[in-house]
């Protein structure tokens, strides 16, 4: 029973936060030249995490692919966090 309770609390630990997540999203796009860019600019930097749209978008693995993968989705990507900014 000991066990169980172990491996339960060590699941429970290991669940990806929001955080975490998030974190990884702009890893993965960092090697993109046009993102690491945008993230220097402490203005845009802080809205890509805080900016609950921005997140929202980055929170999703497809949307976080076809940002890096399209240019279309870059520019819309660069576009709604500059808008965000202000």
């Amino acid at each position: 029973m000991d066990e169980f309770k172990d491996l339960l609390s060590y699941g429970i630990l290991m669940k990806p936060t929001s955080y975490s997540k998030l974190k990884l999203a702009i890893e993965e796009l960092t090697t993109e030249e046009w993102f690491r860019e945008l993230y220097k600019v402490p203005s845009y930097n802080t809205t890509i995490w805080k900016d609950k749209h921005v997140k929202r978008l980055l929170l999703d693995p497809q949307k976080v692919k076809m940002i890096k993968q399209d240019q279309y989705h870059a520019m819309e990507f660069i576009n709604l966090v500059k808008e965000s900014a202000k």
